[in-house]
C-alpha cells in the first residue's frame, strides 16, 4: 500500500516523537514528584493519595505510548527489511504515527493546563 519512502520516514519519525514524549513525561513526573513531596511535608494524606494516583497514571500512559512506539518502529523496520508493503502494515504504522502525533500535541497542553 505505502511506498518504501513512507516506511523509511515512519522509522525515522517515530523515535523523534518518542523523544519529545519522553521529555514531556519527565516534566510531568517532576511536577508530580514535587507535588507529592509538598503534600508529604504538609501531612495531607488525601493529597498524597491523589498525587500517587496521578504518578501511577502518568507511568501507565508513558508505558502504553512506549509500547505503541515499539510496535510501530519494529513493524516499520521489518517492513523495510522484508518488503512487506501491504495494507495491514500501512494501517498499523499509520495508526501508531497518528497516536503518537496526537500525544505529542496534547501531552504538553495537558501539562501546561494541569500543572500551572
Amino acid at each position: 500500500m505505502g511506498s518504501e519512502a513512507f516506511y523509511t520516514t515512519a522509522a525515522q519519525v517515530l523515535p523523534t516523537l518518542m523523544i519529545a514524549l519522553a521529555v514531556e513525561f519527565s516534566f510531568i513526573l517532576r511536577s508530580l514528584q514535587r507535588e507529592l513531596n509538598e503534600a508529604d511535608k504538609s501531612g495531607a494524606s488525601g493529597q498524597i493519595k491523589m498525587a500517587n494516583e496521578d504518578v501511577n497514571r502518568a507511568y501507565w500512559t508513558a508505558f502504553v505510548l512506549g509500547l505503541i512506539f515499539i510496535a510501530g518502529e519494529v513493524l516499520a523496520l521489518l517492513t523495510i527489511g522484508f518488503r512487506w508493503f501491504n495494507v495491514w502494515t500501512f494501517l498499523v504504522i499509520g495508526l501508531c504515527l497518528l497516536v503518537l502525533i496526537v500525544a505529542v500535541v496534547f501531552v504538553p497542553v495537558f501539562r501546561v493546563t494541569a500543572f500551572d
